[in-house]
């Protein structure tokens, strides 16, 4: 984060930069991460993967209707939109992925990309709905580049097919470039920013809902469900992160409060260095 904060200041990183490096994570080299951290899978893993995607599933539509009927009710209209979206999709890939791997390893990523699915096919479909008001391409969804990578790894699980080395060594290669170049966008993001309004009292509002409230919720379902330990810690540390950065592109994209979404990403973000490693320290009692 912080080598991506400086290469912004010293204005190596500026916004076209940005979105290219975070395409390229997005299209190739977080698909072969998530492909890689199939290959050491088995069918053993299949029902705790059907319980993390129902978690996923269930955390989003309560994270909707919250943000709809609870916790924004007196913001204006542009603003629903931005913290809604923020709440119901948070910067897991980038954010989440990075920390995941560091505390469960590389096989971790498997639970990873499952509870990310339904958050991938919201954010291009109810995310897009949310600003533009328009119908759901479910065409665009099923092919994006991470959900085909789910897919080929869910089948390389089933057949226990194991790829030749040269295609395994390149996308564990290639994969291994997701957490540096993840955690350097997010530091360029930091690094752009004029904190001017960032501590608004709206903006801290949505950090407290979106690092505190939602993963207490989260927490609520696994003294519930009981899951698998690493069901439990992959759930709650991507439900702990902080608000995306395509929430401020698609705010501009759409025309909605784009102030406001960069606000919430930069607030959110920085806070989250701190609430982080406090909702990991929960993961103890667990």
């Amino acid at each position: 984060m912080m080598v991506g904060l400086i290469c912004a200041k010293a204005g190596l990183i500026d916004e076209k930069a940005r979105i290219s490096i975070s395409d390229l994570i997005l299209c190739v080299f977080l698909p072969c991460t998530t492909l890689s951290a199939f290959f050491g899978a088995g069918l053993s893993e299949l029902s705790s993967l059907g319980i993390i995607f129902l978690i996923s599933a269930l955390n989003m539509v309560i994270c909707f209707l919250l943000s709809k009927y609870v916790f924004y009710r007196k913001a204006g209209t542009d603003q629903k939109k931005v913290l809604t979206y923020a709440t119901v999709i948070p910067n897991a890939s980038f954010l989440g992925n990075p920390i995941v791997e560091s505390i469960y390893g590389l096989g971790a990523l498997v639970y990873s990309a499952v509870y990310l699915a339904p958050l991938r096919i919201s954010l291009w479909s109810v995310g897009v709905a949310i600003f533009s008001g328009e119908k759901i391409k479910l065409k665009k969804i099923a092919f994006h580049p991470c959900l085909v990578a789910t897919y080929l790894g869910i089948l390389l699980m089933l057949t226990n097919f194991k790829p030749p080395p040269l295609v395994s060594r390149l996308a564990i290669s290639l994969g291994n470039c997701t957490t540096p170049l993840s955690m350097m966008v997010v530091g360029s993001i930091l690094g752009t920013v004029k904190p001017k309004h960032f501590f608004s009292r709206l903006t801290l509002y949505f950090t407290f809902i979106r690092l505190i409230i939602i993963p207490l919720i989260v927490i609520g379902f696994m003294v519930i469900l009981r899951p698998d330990p690493i069901v439990s810690g992959v759930s709650i540390i991507l439900s702990a992160t902080p608000a995306p950065v395509t929430g401020t592109i698609l705010a501009n994209k759409y025309g909605s409060d784009r102030e406001l979404a960069s606000e919430i990403v930069f607030t959110s973000t920085l806070v989250s260095i701190v609430t982080i490693p406090f909702i990991l320290w929960l993961l103890t009692f667990l």
